[in-house]
């Protein structure tokens, strides 16, 4: 080592600087690659767990972003089934209203008959028949008319968007009038109502007019 040392005090001056620069060099690599110095910044090894680090988290990120997708496609889907069961809830209120709307369906009544050219001679809503959730109201009624007249309200009933149902139809023995046949005919119209769960009642059974 001494005589090592002896060799380079005696060399000139620009092999004393090659000297000094490759063992430097040397020490700086060691310390890099060996022993990762802190002040000469992070080694390999702190660069591949920072990268593994990275990685993991944009792995998690990735997932929660599928994860928070899916959920906001779902709640897209729910926001569009809610509005489709809303629609049918209204169209199933305009067939079973949840009251008995009695001023209505008599004014329906009125209407269609006039159309047909028909006289209604009595109606007569009867109170409500508790069936469960639903409730029946009995209208009965008697009209006046020619065949053609009738069937025409009747059809003209059956069509109505608020569901009614027509049974005990019966007719009296025709007369001419004014060389027109014309018919009493009586019949029941039975159209329905939501009841509230709450206020639901076993069904009742209803002696048939």
């Amino acid at each position: 080592m001494e005589k090592l040392i002896e060799r380079i005090a005696k060399a000139p001056l620009g092999a004393k600087v090659a000297v000094v620069v490759a063992a430097a060099f040397a020490v700086t690599v060691l310390n890099y690659f060996a022993l990762g110095v802190p002040s000469l910044g992070p080694s390999i090894a702190d660069m591949e767990k920072r990268i593994a680090v990275a990685e993991r988290a944009q792995r998690k990120l990735d997932q929660d972003y599928i994860e928070k997708q899916a959920i906001a496609n779902n709640l897209n889907q729910f926001r569009r089934e809610k509005e489709l069961l809303e629609q049918r809830l209204q169209e199933a209120l305009s067939e079973l209203p949840d009251d008995k709307k009695l001023d209505e369906i008599l004014q329906l009544f009125q209407d269609r008959s006039m159309k047909a050219g028909l006289d209604i001679l009595t109606i007569e809503p009867q109170a409500q028949v508790s069936e469960g959730f639903y409730a029946r109201i009995p209208i009965p009624m008697s009209v006046q008319g020619n065949y053609h007249e009738l069937a025409t309200f009747l059809d003209s009933v059956g069509r109505l968007r608020r569901i009614v149902n027509v049974s005990n139809l019966s007719f009296d023995q025709p007369k001419d009038q004014s060389g027109k046949v014309m018919l009493n005919a009586k019949f029941l119209a039975t159209t329905f109502m939501f009841v509230d769960p709450k206020n639901a009642k076993p069904a009742a059974r209803a002696a048939q007019p």
